[in-house]
């Protein structure tokens, strides 16, 4: 692979994982996005990858067949899922020093959630370390279920967590490391095996300046809480004091009401402390990010390796996971808090997609389909495009369609951007049936399919025009979004699909949909919006006296009441957007980046926003 663009002050981290883990990589990625300036995040996928939507994800899924391993064959066929998954761990080492020269790595287990800033591992590697480690415990553990012995067993540290700075000493141990676990990377412990763990004891020995990190914030799991106690001071985890960095849920049953790792008799969710509290946050975050479909999908590989066993994953797991039905598709997407994240994108991603979506165009600028799955309909369908509102052309001169405002599903009739926002209120909003919703816009196909499945939902219209907010004209409720007729705290969530560029002051809206919400709301709505713009373009305005300015050229939008006139367009939004949202008094404000050729959600880039009260 050749080198990638390494930013200044970029942070890489990977994880492995086979598809059934997807889940757990999102949710450790967004959670290492949320503490991490400049992140840079791979997945190796120890999978095979036919069939999944791989530049849907909001980071770069290395293959296997990228590795370039010697042995991969062999491996594949007499391996384990965790002794597969363990011994790729060098080969990404490798193909990473190879993307970015000189620049240290990070891996992570992807059952892991990073609750602050890896400080001592950037100040390790600012003073000079080429790796850093971390031990399973920090103090004797004789008395322990898992006592300082067993240690000997499975390795001094753990490697759920690694970093090594790509050096010459550390690319030729690195690349040993690799060597023995093409055939060596087994649970035997009776032979002093476990899987890479027990090869890593002698990197200590082989690579001159490793840092042994014993900060007992670092790879909080069942093994060493005997010696660590979680606690919490306001916002921030503690762990013996110091703050949190990641726990390290090995072995969890997700959902379960007593069990926290299947790996342990001692511990369990009443007598965790506060730790109980954190591993329920993460449970929730994989919930949201796809759990339920993810950990579904078969494994390419041999599940239990040559012997029929997997003494670290017991075969009910796989076996109860296969019983299941496949739940609805996951959207995944990447939060962004402001125009930092966007610019922090792989731009490997962005070109593959690019290239996707090229090669879809047809040789005519006449309506085309394309084929794929509706994630609202959950069905397979066609996609009609069109080249209505196009603007950008190819290098060559073809017209590239409005993505946005086309891809209109065969079944339901929705289009690219409202069956992702409908897809997103589901996910990321998780409303009930009785929640109660209000909607601006009553007059639409969205409106009839929110009301379907949520028979409390309000919808109205706006009308020009000498109306009050709450008045009927003409059978349909009139609503002004800068002065809603609603009390406070009316609704649990605020819905609008692009209408506050319509609106003259979008900041009144913004802190209008803020009063009628309930504590812990959720306003998520659509706008039009450039990801290149810090601030927000004004198109039009209203003077003092009440006469409209126009900036720029009148831009109108259809308008389902008055499709004649239209609407006029009186800004195009930029990332302050995101500030106005917390002026308004919304405790959080996300943009949701969205993508996916499968489910027809083309063209890159594309939000839907979300802000919590």
């Amino acid at each position: 692979m050749s080198a990638a663009r390494t930013r200044p002050g970029e942070t890489i981290v990977f994880t492995i994982c086979a598809k059934n883990f997807l889940a757990h990589a999102l949710a450790l990625h967004e959670s290492l996005d949320r503490v991490t300036d400049n992140l840079r995040f791979y997945v190796a996928l120890c999978d095979v990858a036919d069939g999944l939507d791989l530049e849907q994800f909001p980071f770069q899924i290395l293959r296997m067949e990228q590795l370039g391993i010697p042995n991969w064959e062999w491996m594949k066929e007499n391996y384990n899922i965790t002794e597969l998954n363990t011994a790729v761990k060098p080969f990404v080492f490798l193909a990473l020093f190879d993307l970015h020269p000189g620049a240290p790595v990070i891996y992570l287990d992807p059952d892991i959630i990073v609750t602050s800033r890896l400080s001592e591992v950037e100040d390790a590697f600012a003073r000079g370390a080429d790796a850093v480690l971390t031990p399973h415990i920090t103090e004797p553990a004789e008395f322990a279920e898992f006592d300082d012995q067993k240690f000997l067993q499975y390795g001094v540290y753990n490697l759920g967590f690694c970093a090594i700075r790509d050096t010459p000493q550390a690319r030729r141990v690195v690349s040993w490391w690799g060597r023995r676990l093409e055939r060596l990377c087994v649970i035997d412990l009776a032979a002093g095996l476990f899987v890479d763990q027990k090869w890593a004891d002698l990197l200590p020995a082989f690579i001159d300046r490793v840092h042994v990190l014993r900060h007992p914030g670092y790879d909080v799991a069942y093994w060493n809480l005997s010696q660590r106690r979680v606690s919490r001071d306001g916002d921030r985890w503690l762990v013996n004091g110091e703050e949190l960095r990641f726990a390290h849920f090995s072995g969890a049953v997700i959902g379960s009401p007593s069990v926290f790792s299947r790996h342990t008799a001692v511990f369990n969710r009443r007598n965790i402390g506060e730790l109980s509290a954190v591993l329920a946050h993460y449970e929730h975050r994989l919930a949201v990010n796809g759990h339920a479909h993810y950990k579904t999908l078969p494994y390419g590989y041999s599940w239990s390796g040559a012997k029929g066993e997997n003494l670290h994953t017991p075969a009910a797991v796989q076996a109860a996971r296969a019983r299941e039905a496949t739940p609805t598709a996951h959207l995944p997407i990447a939060r962004m808090r402001g125009a930092s994240g966007f610019a922090a994108r792989p731009p490997e991603l962005a070109a593959a997609r690019r290239e996707i979506e090229l090669a879809l165009l047809p040789r005519s600028e006449k309506a085309f389909w394309i084929r794929g799955t509706c994630d609202l309909c959950v069905e397979p369908t066609e996609f009609q495009v069109g080249f209505e509102y196009a603007e950008d052309r190819t290098g060559d001169g073809k017209l590239i369609p409005n993505w946005r405002e086309h891809l209109a599903c065969r079944r339901c009739g929705l289009n690219n951007r409202l069956r992702a926002s409908l897809k997103l209120f589901q996910q990321e909003c998780e409303p009930t049936r009785e929640a109660r919703i209000y909607l601006t816009e009553r007059v639409t196909p969205t409106y009839q399919w929110l009301a379907e499945r949520h028979p409390s939902i309000v919808g109205s219209e706006y009308f020009p025009g000498e109306h009050r907010s709450g008045d009927l004209v003409r059978g349909v409720r009139h609503e002004d979004l800068q002065a809603l007729s609603f009390p406070d705290e009316s609704f649990d969530h605020v819905l609008s699909f692009d209408v506050l560029e319509h609106v003259p002051d979008h900041r009144r809206s913004l802190a209008e949909a803020h009063r009628v919400l309930t504590p812990g709301g959720t306003f998520l709505f659509t706008a039009p919006f450039r990801a290149e713009r810090p601030e927000t373009l004004v198109r039009a305005r209203h003077r003092e006296d009440g006469t409209l300015e126009h900036l720029l050229e009148p831009e109108y939008h259809g308008n389902p009441v008055d499709p004649d006139g239209g609407a006029l367009a009186y800004r195009l939004f930029g990332w302050d957007l995101l500030r106005d949202l917390s002026g308004a008094g919304f405790r959080s404000a996300l943009a949701l980046e969205y993508w996916s050729r499968e489910h027809g959600h083309l063209g890159d880039p594309q939000f839907v926003f979300l802000a919590r009260k």
